[in-house]
């Protein structure tokens, strides 16, 4: 009779649990994509020359799973307040305490578990989505990594498994322990708001020290690469502190004094807009600093993934100035050259005899040859032309664009009476400079591969542009893999947090937007005020997620180049698809509490 009672209790609220049901399997998916990253070592081990790669993925761990508990505390108290009520009615129709406690352990394991499994099914299938996209469009090298992991799978059923267990049993006791009345009550018992002044002003200072600490911890890991293994503790433990005591004392001083101020919260319904977040406020303080963490995780990933594909593009550009290098052109490969974007194309003629290449001198005073100087330390390449080819610089780059049977011949320019003399067939030397390397890679794949089949010899060579690409995208693709992948996890982790604490309240709101709407509030104004507070509750963890990740990004200043170059294309991406989730959750939320 009671599991009869039980079902039909969910099936009344059935949207509710479906809110509840989609956060524990986005949840359960989010930890197992990081996990398939986080337990491969094989693959951590040969996508990143940085030793303590495995380390950082350690802590990263330990971040998560704190992210997923405190995220599973609140699923477990949400599913249990929606039924507290209907807990009551039964021990008031006679059922014992202990009966109650095992439909509710039995219902809360159930619902875990279910949402587990079918989380990791879809962590599975997202993993291999995403890390697909990411590889072919950015054109990745990654070794050793696969969307069905094993390892990861184990470890995702056990921790959601030891979870929920701990979960269930605590509904349980707080069930038994729960008078009657109260449970009948609940949702009639007001929300007490404890005010103290000096605390929260503690708390602040607090929050700056503690972050304070960790920005400084950042910058000096940065510098020192050495101290990465103390630093990133420190950093965590200390932002995560900072940022919990921030949200939780400034925004309550900022709301305090909004409400004092009689010109502002007595215009339209903005005092009814603060007082629904002066007395959220201390339940959303967890869950604000933890989506400002993900926000910030997230953010920083996808940013750095793209440093990274900046640093290949950066170093690859600084090795050639020409893209594409032919010997003796035929047919195929002018067909070929004709389908790139080209900026120029430059053809000089040359024989070679007697341990000597030489070439025309007029070819080069019509068109000078141009050639890249590149410093490693700066990462920072200077263009130069010169009509000369034979002194030490450009002469070893003409040579590396030959065949490689000349590379150790030297360089000779000589007028066109002596060229036509030399007794040597004539060959000819063909560059190519695009409009852009990365947009015709495929094309110039092509021409590069045809090359090879042309003259083997070059296959083991490495002497196009093409080919350092190869070698430059095979030292980073594997840690900008790495970046993109976790930073698309964490902003799919984030938004699942924020719209399901947000849609968890939205049944209590109900009555009080009903009771707005009777004494004569416009649909209009309604929907301004839930705008307002959604935003304030999306703005708060973003903005201090922004200040995180520009700090934190000086951790990387002496592995990318210019890790701050181009910042507001990853940012702006990622504040377009914040946005989205923003307004998705609004719309759900209005789609809950108005009529």
């Amino acid at each position: 009779m009671l599991n009869k009672l039980a079902l039909s209790g969910i099936k009344h609220r059935l949207r509710d649990y479906s809110v509840l049901f989609s956060g524990l399997i986005i949840a359960s998916a989010i930890f197992y994509m990081f996990m398939s990253l986080a337990t491969n070592s094989a693959f951590l081990k040969s996508n990143s020359p940085a030793q303590a790669t495995s380390f950082i993925y350690g802590f990263g761990v330990v971040l998560l799973a704190i992210i997923t508990i405190v995220y599973i505390s609140y699923a477990n108290g949400f599913l249990l307040s929606m039924r507290q009520k209907e807990y009551g009615m039964f021990m008031m129709l006679g059922a014992k305490s202990s009966k109650i406690s095992k439909m509710i352990f039995v219902e809360t394991f159930t619902i875990g578990a279910i949402a587990t499994v079918l989380g990791s099914v879809i962590g599975i299938i997202a993993t291999g989505f995403v890390s697909r996209l990411v590889i072919d469009a950015l054109d990745m090298q990654v070794k050793h990594f696969n969307s069905f992991y094993l390892p990861a799978l184990l470890s995702t059923f056990a921790f959601f498994i030891v979870i929920f267990i701990i979960s269930a049993l605590k509904n349980s006791i707080s069930i038994r322990r729960t008078k009657v009345l109260t449970l009948l009550h609940k949702d009639s018992q007001p929300a007490r708001i404890k005010k103290n002044p000096i605390l929260k002003a503690f708390q602040v200072i607090l929050g700056i020290i503690f972050l304070a600490i960790g920005y400084a911890t950042m910058i000096l890991m940065g510098s020192n690469a050495a101290l990465i293994y103390l630093g990133v503790p420190v950093a965590l433990f200390t932002i995560v502190i900072g940022t919990y005591f921030m949200i939780n004392a400034v925004i309550t001083a900022v709301i305090s004094a909004l409400k004092k101020n009689k010109k502002f919260s007595q215009k339209g319904l903005n005092n009814f807009t603060l007082s629904q977040l002066s007395f959220r406020i201390s339940d959303y303080t967890k869950i604000l600093s933890m989506v400002a963490m993900m926000f910030a995780l997230a953010l920083g990933a996808i940013t750095v993934g793209l440093g990274f594909q900046n640093q290949i593009s950066t170093v690859v550009e600084g090795q050639n100035y020409y893209d594409v290098t032919v010997n003796n052109i035929n047919d195929a490969q002018q067909k070929r050259i004709d389908k790139l974007d080209t900026k120029k194309v430059t053809t000089y003629s040359y024989k070679a005899s007697k341990g000597t290449i030489y070439y025309q001198a007029s070819e080069f005073k019509k068109t000078p040859f141009k050639y890249q100087k590149f410093n490693m330390k700066s990462m920072i390449s200077k263009t130069t032309s010169t009509t000369d080819p034979s002194n030490a610089d450009v002469s070893f780059e003409l040579l590396n664009a030959n065949l490689p049977r000349y590379r150790t011949s030297r360089v000779a320019v000589v007028d066109d009476a002596k060229f036509n003399s030399i007794d040597s067939k004539k060959s000819s030397l063909t560059l190519v400079r695009t409009k852009s390397f990365n947009k015709n890679l495929a094309a110039i794949k092509k021409i590069n591969q045809a090359e090879q089949k042309r003259y083997p010899e070059l296959k083991d060579a490495g002497l196009s542009k093409y080919d350092s690409y190869v070698m430059v995208n095979g030292i980073f693709s594997g840690l900008e893999f790495m970046g993109l992948f976790l930073g698309i996890a964490f902003l799919a982790m984030l938004a699942s947090c924020l719209m399901f604490k947000i849609l968890s309240g939205a049944s209590s709101d109900v009555k009080r937007y009903n009771m707005l709407y009777k004494i004569g509030t416009r649909a209009k104004v309604l929907r301004s005020t839930i705008n307002k507070e959604i935003a304030v509750l999306f703005a708060v963890p973003a903005g201090l997620g922004i200040v995180h990740v520009l700090i934190g990004l000086q951790m990387f200043s002496k592995i990318l180049y210019k890790p701050y170059m181009n910042i507001e294309i990853p940012f702006g991406i990622f504040i377009v698809l914040y946005l989205g989730y923003y307004f998705i959750t609004r719309y759900l939320y209005k789609k809950i509490v108005l009529k």
